[in-house]
């Protein structure tokens, strides 16, 4: 017996820590956009519809008649899944943005605090507020919705620092060629949670109703904090379990990136207000979060109101584009690994290229989606499409922060989705005001044309002013930074003219 234990330590390689960390952090963010999200689908079965207007969808399809779930006069919309919440379409949009309200708030604290002492118990600590917030909402919305929005700015601000410390824990674990497919697998499980919340909440909800759709999705967040508490470590120093080779490969890694060990690096205030790359950044996103809050938010509402879709088939059909908005992400990230791994595209090439597919992929496939009417197939069709191109943020837009800064990535992260979240929180009262008591086609189509000069002119800001490399300001002292830069430029020179004798030679 001992001689095959012996055996198996030899032959079953060690599973690198830093692979052990994309696995729990994966999970958390799955928990992450679980009670994030779940309110999109919940809110369709806790709302009455206005009574005021027809309460018929304008679009029927003959595509209920073939999974017979219709029950009465109207083919997709039966009485019993009205709600219980007499809130109109402007209520709503304040509920479903409130969370914005709360999560715009920490989210640099959340960064630099982050930077400063750790990922660990502040990235725990959102999954946990999450939980609770989750498990305390029935009872918060049926006290008064404003209550519930109260419980939804805390829960915000809890879970605002989610994302800004998890780039801090990426610039001390992940070396700099593999953060981009880190990032997608990481990252991008937000979208695969949307992915199966949606559907799991339809379920849950069309058997037990919409409260216990919060407590499954509370109580899974709780669980995986006793796992992360019990198994996660600040930096790869650390972790007790790490290999002496995988510690040297990462200190390595991020030594010549440019990443600095000490906390104490003093914020470089001025710099980072003034720097046109950070301002790329922050433009992009907010007109990727624009185009994503439409759909993370409203998708579900529009596929009962217009398209007159169950509960059951709008979670499974609104969960299908961020399935593919998942694949998407892993596809791009590991194409954008190998073209600068291979060095066939600089960083700053790559970020440009992968953004260009990330935004003015879905403004065009948007744009035919506010013109398809009521033709369903090709309206979730051009919506999969446009977050399969979407994917590609996590080869752009969203790991540029590490590229230009990696000792404040975190706090750079932070500043960005202060101003995501701003744009997160005014879209779903602008599309609730634009469609309060006119659930039609026309005011829909509105809604989806905003999107595309969203997308389109924050990319031409991108593509103005964005940057694949370290700035001076990343450094304790910007003098010594020029040195180290023209030092590495040189020797960068120096590389070439020696690769050019070489060529003449042969």
């Amino acid at each position: 017996m001992a001689g095959n234990l012996n055996i198996c330590k030899i032959t079953m390689p060690r599973l690198p820590t830093r692979m052990a960390l994309a696995a729990m952090a994966w999970l958390g963010f799955i928990n992450l956009y679980m009670v994030r999200i779940n309110l999109s689908v919940i809110i369709v079965a806790m709302v009455r519809r206005n009574s005021t207007v027809d309460r018929r969808a304008p679009c029927l399809s003959p595509f209920n008649n073939t999974l017979g779930l219709e029950t009465d006069d109207n083919p997709r919309m039966t009485e019993n899944e009205e709600g219980e919440m007499n809130w109109d379409e402007t209520i709503q949009g304040f509920v479903l943005g409130s969370f914005f309200y709360g999560y715009a708030v920490s989210q640099i604290i959340g960064g630099r605090v982050s930077e400063l002492y750790g990922t660990k118990w502040v990235f725990g600590g959102c999954i946990f507020s999450g939980g609770l917030s989750a498990l305390l909402s029935p009872v918060a919305a049926r006290a008064h919705y404003g209550v519930f929005i109260a419980l939804r700015i805390i829960q915000g601000i809890c879970q605002g620092m989610s994302w800004p410390s998890m780039h801090a824990c990426i610039a001390r674990w992940i070396p700099p060629l593999e953060r981009p497919r880190f990032i997608a697998f990481v990252y991008f499980a937000a979208a695969l949670s949307t992915s199966f919340t949606m559907p799991l909440c339809g379920a849950v909800i069309a058997t037990h109703g919409w409260a216990a759709a919060f407590y499954v999705t509370g109580a899974l967040s709780l669980v995986w904090c006793v796992l992360w508490f019990g198994f996660m470590h600040d930096s790869p120093r650390e972790h007790p379990r790490i290999t002496s080779k995988e510690l040297k490969y990462i200190e390595d890694a991020l030594q010549e990136q440019g990443r600095n060990t000490d906390c104490s690096l003093k914020l470089p205030v001025r710099s980072i207000v003034t720097s046109l790359p950070v301002w790329a950044i922050i433009f992009a996103n907010a007109g990727n979060t624009w185009g994503l809050a439409v759909f993370i938010a409203q998708l579900p509402t529009y596929m009962k109101n217009i398209l007159g879709f169950s509960i059951k088939q709008n979670g499974f059909l609104s969960a299908l584009p961020f399935l593919l908005r998942y694949v998407g992400a892993i596809l791009w990230s590991s194409l954008g690994d190998w073209l600068t791994t291979h060095r066939y595209l600089s960083i700053r090439a790559s970020r440009r290229l992968f953004s260009i597919l990330a935004l003015w992929g879905p403004a065009t496939m948007v744009l035919g989606v506010s013109f398809a009417g009521c033709n369903w197939q090709a309206t979730i069709g051009l919506i999969c499409l446009a977050f399969f191109c979407n994917g590609a943020v996590t080869a752009s837009i969203m790991v540029n922060h590490t590229d230009i800064a990696p000792n404040f990535s975190g706090t750079l992260l932070g500043i960005d989705n202060t101003f995501s979240s701003i744009v997160s929180f005014v879209v779903p009262v602008v599309v609730g005001v634009m469609t309060d008591g006119e659930q039609t086609l026309g005011q829909w189509q509105k809604v989806f044309w905003i999107c595309v000069p969203m997308y389109a002119f924050t990319e031409v800001f991108y593509l103005a002013f964005s940057s694949g490399s370290v700035q001076p300001w990343n450094y304790r002292d910007e003098t010594s930074a020029d040195q180290e830069l023209s030092a590495k430029n040189g020797e960068h020179s120096e590389l070439i003219m020696l690769s050019d004798e070489q060529n003449v030679k042969k």
